[in-house]
């Protein structure tokens, strides 16, 4: 069983680019001096852990919100397993001229990022006020 549905656009954030952020201790200092909700339970409970601290999941909803903080992508076709077993989220690309003969879906691979403009924006989101509309 593969991934295969036809959807309209599939962008996908791959540990590839989630290892250019870094959760540094000169980035947890700006949130630390948020004075923001936020910012303060992120300065509370975030735990640094040496060299692997990578901002994943944030730069796919940062990216979501603001395309353009992404300066590089390949479109690339992709297949994902997503069969119970062991071989279970293997993730295999291939090119227009590589690919084989199965259908499968174009994708949006971001490849790299301007990492300034992504810290600047971590930061100014956890730093924010609550928005009062609803």
């Amino acid at each position: 069983m593969v991934l295969r549905a036809p959807w309209k656009k599939i962008v996908c954030t791959t540990v590839d680019i989630s290892v250019k952020t870094d959760f540094s201790a000169a980035l947890l200092d700006k949130i630390k001096a948020s004075n923001s909700a936020a910012a303060q339970y992120v300065a509370r409970y975030s735990r640094r852990r040496g060299q692997f601290d990578y901002l994943w999941d944030e730069l796919a909803a940062a990216a979501w919100l603001d395309p353009t903080i992404i300066t590089k992508t390949e479109t690339r076709l992709m297949d994902v397993d997503i069969a119970h077993g062991p071989n279970y989220g293997n993730t295999l690309t291939w090119s227009e001229h590589d690919k084989p003969v199965v259908q499968l879906q174009p994708v949006e691979i971001q490849v790299d990022l301007d990492k300034a403009k992504f810290d600047d924006m971590f930061v100014n989101l956890l730093s924010a006020s609550p928005s009062t509309a609803h």
